[in-house]
């Protein structure tokens, strides 16, 4: 099997030469319009310092993108492409004075929560279209700016990101790249979506029961959540949130978590910037422990069969990966309930309470979600029992898994990807197989993690289902052990990538493609 990231630079550098002969100008045709839309961020930067390609020529074609497909797709509130065109045009002269950024020239979509001054954020909700533009930049974002991104778009999301797929009143239905029948995830559904689209080259999402993992998982991507106080999140009090980086593909990732991780103006409790590498050895005398379902519930059979596939993929880089019994001993309703009590009873809960009159205009999700949460009673007892479970859960995990050798855990990202694009957790359920599945059925595995926010974790696309939908895989590390997930992602995907090929998994575009 290829090593992808040898072809990648033999690849970049027989055109870095042949370009510098001609002076570039005949090998740009080369490019077809979805190559350059789905071209990695880490190959664009090769590319943009020696004028193969202009940032100039991504923005077009990803807009060509966005103009052929996002009307059933859906993914996008706002549009930024006269100000990315200006912008794309001054990273060209960044590049030629040999001043440019870690991500100067790359497109990035911005989840509808981050923003930048000038730009409206609705929160998925129609209480919020009429809300004025913000008047200042959020800190993920200034970050971004700062590294050279080029925001292009800004994604949808569910109503008050209280779903795990993505459809509101205010924006309509955002459907998958892969199978509009099906969804693209939630909370950060529409990033995902448009990753998985062409649409931009990286993205922004935030994790607060799996809202960066899911929309991953089911769109083909890599997604990270990070361990709490790596990066800003406006909810410092709240350690079971906070914000990430999405790519197509695990380099990408990382050179984005590298920009936005660490001290901010505003953050009050972030760890210092530390800077990943994208390059690692291979898994030799790495223990990794298949945890499956957890205790919790059952993967679909084509995620089993997924997570077979993954598991010789990474024992082919040299891994010992052994399966685990790990059992939580909760279930579904156990789970939700231990996340709403550690939410709820704090800050979050309280926000809820403006919401309560404005129940009629809203999705009807968002309106069961805030009425129940409101005519409830969470307080310090339901704190104390979140707590509580949290402790036991990691418990168990040293046990069975940290406490006998092992470096890090893996798992499915969702127990089926089968999910409809329009699908209402309060009255709708999904069937696959004569299994019924909880009706938070996206959440199970992510949301563990969650409440143990202090493992960092990484969904990564091992395989397609039958019906051409992206199944995922979690990496999940010890506590702030970033650098082992992303050492054994990176050789996972390197492994993987010639299978993605052969299955099908044409819309990530690499140039092996060419």
């Amino acid at each position: 099997m290829r090593n992808q990231k040898i072809i990648h630079a033999a690849l970049v550098i027989m055109l870095l030469m042949i370009g510098s002969l001609s002076h570039a100008k005949p090998f740009i045709s080369k490019f077809s319009q979805q190559e350059l839309a789905f071209m990695p961020a880490h190959v664009q930067v090769k590319l943009f310092k020696t004028g193969v390609i202009k940032p100039i020529d991504v923005v077009e074609a990803q807009i060509q993108q966005i103009e052929k497909t996002n009307k059933e797709i859906n993914a996008i509130t706002y549009q930024h492409f006269q100000t990315a065109r200006e912008r794309a045009y001054e990273s060209a002269k960044r590049y030629a004075s040999g001043t440019q950024r870690p991500l100067e020239g790359i497109t990035v979509g911005l989840k509808d929560e981050h923003h930048e001054k000038g730009m409206k954020v609705t929160m998925g909700s129609v209480v919020h279209l009429n809300d004025a533009p913000k008047d200042y930049t959020d800190d993920v974002t200034q970050k971004l700016l700062d590294a050279g991104v080029i925001p292009l778009i800004q994604t949808t999301v569910p109503e008050l990101y209280l779903n795990f797929v993505t459809h509101s009143k205010a924006w309509g239905v955002t459907r998958n790249p892969w199978n509009p029948q099906y969804s693209v995830g939630a909370s950060s559904g529409g990033s995902g979506a448009a990753l998985a689209a062409g649409y931009v080259t990286l993205a922004t999402g935030s994790d607060m029961g799996g809202s960066i993992r899911i929309p991953a998982s089911v769109n083909g991507l890599y997604g990270f959540k990070p361990c709490f106080g790596e990066v800003f999140t406006e909810t410092p009090l709240a350690p079971f949130s906070g914000t990430g980086p999405m790519a197509r593909n695990a380099t990408d990732m990382i050179m984005m978590h590298n920009v936005i991780n660490g001290h901010s103006p505003n953050g009050v409790n972030l760890l210092p910037n530390r800077q990943y590498p994208t390059e690692y050895q291979d898994l030799k005398g790495v223990k990794i422990a298949y945890v499956g379902g957890m205790g919790i519930t059952k993967p679909s059979r084509e995620v089993d069969e997924a997570m077979d596939d993954a598991i010789l993929d990474l024992q082919a880089r040299g891994a010992v990966v052994q399966e685990v019994a790990l059992d939580f001993g909760i279930s579904a309703d156990s789970l939700r309930n231990g996340f709403k009590n550690l939410a709820l009873s704090g800050a979050m809960g309280a926000g809820f309470q403006a919401y309560y009159n404005d129940m009629e205009e809203m999705t009807g999700y968002a309106a069961t979600f805030i009425k129940a949460t409101v005519e409830a009673d969470y307080g310090k007892d339901q704190q104390l029992d979140a707590e509580l479970m949290i402790k036991g859960m990691y418990a168990a995990i040293h046990r069975e898994v940290f406490s006998k050798g092992f470096d890090l855990m893996i798992c499915p990202t969702v127990a089926t990807p089968h999910i409809p694009a329009d699908y209402d957790f309060t009255k709708d359920t999904v069937e696959e197989e004569g299994v019924r599945y909880d009706a938070f059925v996206g959440t199970l595995y992510t949301m563990p993690f969650n409440l143990l926010n202090f493992m960092p974790v990484v969904s990564a696309p091992v395989g397609l289902s039958g019906q051409n939908m992206p199944i995922g895989i979690q990496f999940i590390g010890k506590p702030y052990d970033t650098e082992m997930v992303f050492r054994v992602v990176s050789n996972f995907e390197e492994e993987t990538a010639e299978l993605y090929k052969n299955k099908g998994y044409k819309k990530q575009m690499t140039l092996l493609d060419l």
